[in-house]
């Protein structure tokens, strides 16, 4: 395997100034790494066919999140910073930094003071849903196949787009489906009376609809999670429902509203306090069948979480999933 560093002096120190410069403690650990290469397969394709420089853009402007074997709900760290270099020999590679959240400076829900399960009233009334919107649909096609994918968009109510990842792994032993939608759609419950219009209405009823057949054909997968994935008040916001269980997946389903509000003021509570939150990620837990907050991360760099749950680096395997998205390919199912 080629070893860039050893190649590119310039690559070496770039990394070690960056490492010196995020000793700040939000990180119980910070490491240099190559996150990707212009290494090919046996078909002489790029292993993964992104460009390098656009890639180094995107992280510096919205660092990525590192997740443990892709998944939206085992955060493990972000990409503090990255560069593109060139070896002598023409080689094209990106360097990056990661911070590891394990050891360093992390919040929780608690210490923070804040009630995650507040009793909220479900809202009935609603605003109609903006113009032009769609439905992403986001995987790695090497995770599931294109029939299958097929099937769930052919009949989406709006039009939809696809949108290709590339989880950087050799292997994986999870599906991850993404589902990007409004966050009113996710507010949106059968006790929902007043919308501006009638066809409003059945629009929201619609995408319900369609979500509910989603969650169906995951009895099929091996061992799916689908991330209902949405922004509210500039925060990503992410519902995690895992597993093939139809009558667990439906009843996460029919409280994602309630978890809804409780996200929006949970959001409200972190800008209030000052703490703003870029990213919130809510998973149902199947004993309680209720939803909870799993993690968050602030505009400054933190995370609040149980400690519990996040894998101290010696743990860690040794690939770990940038979540990078292959290519977008916007398809309108539904005009």
């Amino acid at each position: 395997m080629t070893d860039f560093f050893l190649e590119n002096p310039e690559a070496s120190a770039w990394a070690d100034r960056v490492l010196v410069q995020h000793k700040n403690g939000i990180f119980g650990k910070l490491v240099r790494s190559i996150i990707w290469s212009d290494s090919r397969d046996e078909k002489a394709d790029l292993i993964v066919p992104i460009d390098p420089k656009q890639l180094v853009t995107e992280i510096n402007r919205e660092p990525f999140i590192i997740l443990h074997n892709h998944d939206p709900g085992r955060p493990v760290g972000r990409i503090v910073k990255s560069a593109y270099f060139e070896s002598a020999e023409g080689r094209q590679f990106v360097v990056a930094v990661l911070g590891y959240y394990a050891g360093g400076s992390t919040l929780n829900f608690q210490e923070l003071g804040f009630d995650t399960q507040p009793l909220l009233p479900l809202p009935i009334s609603l605003p109609e849903l903006p113009d032009k919107i769609w439905i992403e649909l986001a995987v790695d096609p090497r995770e599931l196949d294109s029939g299958w994918v097929d099937s769930v968009a052919e009949n989406a109510p709006i039009r939809l787009h696809r949108t290709d990842l590339s989880h950087n792994a050799a292997s994986s032993e999870q599906e991850l489906i993404r589902i990007g939608i409004v966050y009113l759609l996710a507010v949106w419950n059968p006790f929902v009376k007043a919308i501006a219009q009638e066809a409003g209405k059945s629009t929201y009823a619609a995408i319900h609809s369609w979500i509910r057949t989603l969650l169906k054909k995951m009895e099929d997968r091996k061992s799916p999670i689908l991330d209902i994935h949405t922004h509210q008040d500039g925060c990503q916001v992410s519902f995690l429902i895992r597993g093939r269980d139809i009558k667990i997946n439906y009843a996460a389903h029919e409280a994602l509203s309630s978890a809804a509000v409780q996200a929006a003021l949970l959001i409200s509570k972190f800008k209030v306090s000052d703490m703003a939150a870029k990213t919130l990620v809510y998973e149902f837990d199947i004993d309680a069948m209720r939803w909870y907050p799993s993690y968050a991360i602030l505009n400054d760099g933190r995370i609040v979480a149980d400690k519990g749950v996040l894998i101290s680096f010696e743990q860690l395997p040794m690939s770990l999933s940038l979540g990078l998205i292959k290519g977008k390919r916007e398809t309108p199912v539904n005009e």
